[in-house]
């Protein structure tokens, strides 16, 4: 099957799982490229580790030094053969970490001399928090890289706009499009950007299309092999997850 190839107008880092082992010879561009990565799971990794019973900051501490394994083991290279997806291929290094396979007898504290976290402590317990009481870690996992995915394109379509001048509007939008926006209301955004409700309508309409596309590539970034088939596969996973 033909490997689909999306592309993004986006002022936004390509972050493609494959992009990693791409650079190998391009230290400054692959410790970006994993800088990205670690940022879009440390959520998710954190929220796994706090439903295994984890307090905290033994959650942030532990999140921090898996991550950091990750990269001084060159991880994110040789993945299994058949962990297709990044948070698949994560979510088994994680327990297969946590039993003990891949922790060093001095603890990495924060990540040492490679800082990852990108989010502080209260943010990320608060992100946990608000996730559904009674979850398994693994579905703490899948819902937290489901949010995470939709944050990231979300912020991707921020970034857009904001180059086009139009930052100011979308910021007034943005909890429109969003699971976790609030309740706001169409007519009170409207009155605020002194806009008819037929015209926030057609404003709404061109950004929930153009946040579509978006999203669908970065859950393209999220897969070693991004054909038509695995991205529609993943789109569905991440609908399943965030409405069960």
């Amino acid at each position: 099957m033909r490997t689909m190839e999306p592309r993004s107008d986006a002022p936004f880092p390509n972050t493609r799982w494959s992009l990693v082992a791409q650079v190998k010879g391009r230290p400054e561009a692959r410790e970006k490229a994993l800088g990205e990565l670690c940022g879009l799971y440390w959520m998710p990794v954190y929220a796994f580790l706090r439903r295994r019973g984890m307090s905290p900051a033994d959650a942030q501490d532990a999140a921090q030094g898996f991550l950091a394994s990750l990269l001084a083991e060159d991880g994110f290279s040789k993945p299994d053969a058949d962990a297709g997806k990044m948070r698949s291929f994560l979510l088994g290094a994680l327990q297969r970490w946590q039993r003990g396979e891949w922790r060093k007898e001095s603890a990495l504290k924060r990540g040492g001399d490679r800082e990852i976290q990108s989010m502080d402590a209260l943010e990320a317990e608060k992100g946990f928090q608000a996730e559904q009481e009674g979850a398994s870690p693994e579905d703490e996992f899948d819902r937290s890289c489901a949010m995470a995915i939709l944050e990231a394109a979300l912020q991707r379509l921020a970034e857009e706009q904001q180059a086009a001048g139009k930052g100011a509007a979308f910021a007034a939008m943005r909890p429109l499009l969003s699971p976790a926006g609030g309740n706001v209301s169409q007519d009170e955004v409207a009155r605020e950007l002194g806009l008819s409700a037929e015209a926030l309508r057609v404003a709404l309409h061109r950004l929930r299309k153009r946040f579509g596309e978006l999203l669908r590539v970065t859950v393209a970034d999220t897969l070693a092999d991004p054909t038509e088939e695995s991205i529609a596969e993943e789109m569905a996973a991440l609908r399943r997850v965030l409405v069960g």
